[in-house]
């Protein structure tokens, strides 16, 4: 009798506690999958915070925070998203740059960036201001979106989008782990413009924010590397302002430094984006043509030579302008060397200031003259 109530309550017994070893078991399961997930995490932002601690490039710096998004979150797709003054200045994802994608920021996005708060939803089409996605841009549904916070002040927003995980939707945990990004994020792009800045004003003339002597030696090395590497042309432009001193004299250096700015801002305005203006020194300015032979170089120089002649300053209730002379040489056919395109380039700029002044010149048409024979 005893016998046959023992043996059933062992057995309920050995079942409750085999219940609580497999439960703890489980426990323990998750604690570890948790734990491992944690040391996870800790790894990927130690590798990110050390990774933006040592680079000044900011395209590497955007690359490597867009990933990292990816990485910790499990999204499929981020980006990253610099503001001033509710304009999109920098506009980077996982996809690469997107320089097209500057402007006004609205709606859902203006709306992290003006009450510094988060938005996590599940269907962003859904949510209340949500201005739609331009033509062509990438499907996305569900998304977690944060503030950058540098000193309290919103300096941007970082996206991830489209949770990867089988619920398909980003969680408190995501929200702070993307926070976390966002913070070290804030200080290398602080670091970065910094190191930007400090190079310009080491590489730029301080008076007209044009690169400056040294930097236009280093530039015209690289082109013609380049030209020589690809077989392309290249065209340089050596310009000096006619009789200037005599303008300085007459009007002071203040008005002539006012005009050397004016002059510089319409070399800048005549040339592509991929040119390069120098102030050479002085009153003297160059341009780096890329890709350009001597017809196309003396369409530049003619197009600034006539911007120059027709700019007027008003000064005492007159208009008073300045002309300048330019000189055209290229490689190959003028100078198979920086130097010598230099000389070549000043040799012509010369003759344009000899035959009257306020001239486009080419070394060729120096080299056939009769005033270069005698």
């Amino acid at each position: 009798m005893i016998v046959d109530i023992v043996i059933p309550l062992t057995l309920v017994l050995v079942l409750i506690i085999l219940f609580f070893i497999l439960k703890r078991y489980r426990l323990n399961k998750i604690k570890e999958t948790e734990y491992l997930q944690t040391i996870r995490e800790l790894n990927i932002l130690n590798e990110y915070a050390s990774s933006l601690n040592i680079i000044l490039n900011k395209e590497e710096v955007f690359d490597i925070i867009v990933e990292k998004i990816k990485e910790l979150l499990k999204a499929e797709k981020s980006a990253i998203i610099l503001v001033d003054d509710d304009r999109v200045v920098e506009f980077y994802t996982s996809l690469g740059p997107t320089g097209e994608c500057k402007f006004e920021l609205g709606g859902t996005l203006k709306k992290v960036i003006k009450e510094v708060t988060t938005i996590r939803s599940d269907d962003i089409s859904k949510e209340k201001g949500f201005n739609g996605f331009p033509p062509q841009h990438p499907e996305i549904k569900n998304v977690l979106i944060v503030p950058i916070l540098l000193r309290s002040e919103p300096i941007g927003i970082m996206i991830a989008a489209d949770k990867k995980n089988s619920s398909g939707r980003f969680t408190h945990k995501d929200e702070d782990l993307l926070l976390n990004l966002a913070f070290h994020a804030a200080y290398a792009i602080e670091k970065v413009n910094l190191y930007e800045e400090v190079m310009k004003k080491a590489s730029t003339d301080g008076l007209t924010g044009l690169f400056n002597h040294r930097t236009f030696q280093e530039r015209l090395k690289e082109e013609i590397d380049r030209a020589k590497r690809f077989g392309h042309p290249l065209a340089l432009l050596m310009m000096d302002i006619d009789r200037f001193k005599n303008f300085n004299d007459a009007f002071g250096h203040l008005v002539g430094d006012e005009m050397l700015k004016n002059i510089a801002d319409i070399i800048k305005k005549g040339i592509r984006s991929i040119d390069i203006a120098a102030r050479y020194g002085g009153e003297e300015f160059t341009v780096i043509l890329p890709e350009i032979n001597l017809e196309g170089a003396l369409v530049v120089a003619e197009r600034i030579r006539k911007r120059v002649e027709a700019f007027k300053m008003s000064l005492d209730g007159r208009s008073v302008g300045v002309t300048i002379s330019i000189g055209v040489a290229t490689f190959p056919e003028d100078a198979s060397t920086r130097e010598l395109l230099i000389d070549r380039a000043d040799k012509a700029l010369y003759f344009a200031k000899r035959t009257g002044r306020n001239r486009v010149c080419s070394f060729r048409e120096e080299l056939n003259s009769e005033i270069y024979r005698y």
